[in-house]
């Protein structure tokens, strides 16, 4: 079982059968094996959220995919894989450098508990219209998985904790599946991810990258 999987419990009789559990994601590789309709990216499989464009954000003088972006009713989802080291998570740590970074970017933030846990919700400075000043509120949930931290960042109306804006959080954590791999990497080292290609679609280049709203302080890469 998945060490993030949540318990689907019936409610049974004693004479029934006996509680059943359910795998709910972020998964990784180990619990969910088969990847069946899930889009291979490397390092994630991705789900297939109906009504959701699927973009990617591409380092190309680095040759490097850095996230992957779900965009859906004036949402924004972007989803970055990071190494972890055996002993302990990463994401206590890194929400108390993303609360400093933000503060020091003239943001202001605060922590708030989630269904995947704590949560970091900013509002970050950002030029407006005729030069005018605006903000633009971001939401980070992470996840600490074995040797691995799933980052989901969050910008639009899911930027949001209100139930409905932020169904495609769940329409994505809920079952992406994580390929850690067994290649040891440095704590934070994006792990390595890979545009999906089917037949007939656009060359790597010709593919448009989506523009998210500033989104704050990002991990760096120890190595």
């Amino acid at each position: 079982m998945g060490i993030f999987s949540r318990k689907k419990g019936s409610q049974a009789s004693e004479e029934e059968a006996p509680e059943t559990e359910e795998l709910i994601g972020p998964l990784s590789e180990e619990d969910h094996p088969d990847r069946g309709e899930l889009l291979d990216a490397g390092a994630l499989w991705l789900p297939q959220v109906e009504g959701a464009t699927v973009q990617f954000s591409v380092d190309k003088r680095r040759k490097l995919v850095l996230g992957v972006v779900f965009v859906k009713d004036n949402s924004a989802l972007q989803l970055q894989v990071f190494a972890a080291p055996k002993s302990a998570g990463l994401w206590d740590d890194i929400r108390a450098e993303l609360i400093s970074a933000i503060a020091a970017q003239g943001g202001q933030s605060r922590q708030s508990e989630g269904e995947y846990g704590a949560e970091v919700l900013a509002v970050m400075p950002a030029p407006g219209a005729n030069n005018t000043k605006a903000t633009n509120r971001v939401r980070y949930v992470g996840i600490d998985g074995p040797r691995w931290l799933l980052r989901a960042t969050l910008t639009g109306r899911a930027a949001t904790q209100d139930e409905a804006a932020s169904k495609i959080l769940h329409e994505v954590l809920d079952t992406v599946v994580v390929v850690r791999g067994q290649t040891p990497h440095p704590p934070r080292e994006l792990l390595a991810l890979s545009i999906p290609r089917k037949e007939g679609e656009e060359k790597e280049s010709e593919r448009p990258s989506l523009s998210l709203p500033e989104r704050g302080p990002e991990i760096s890469e120890v190595r």
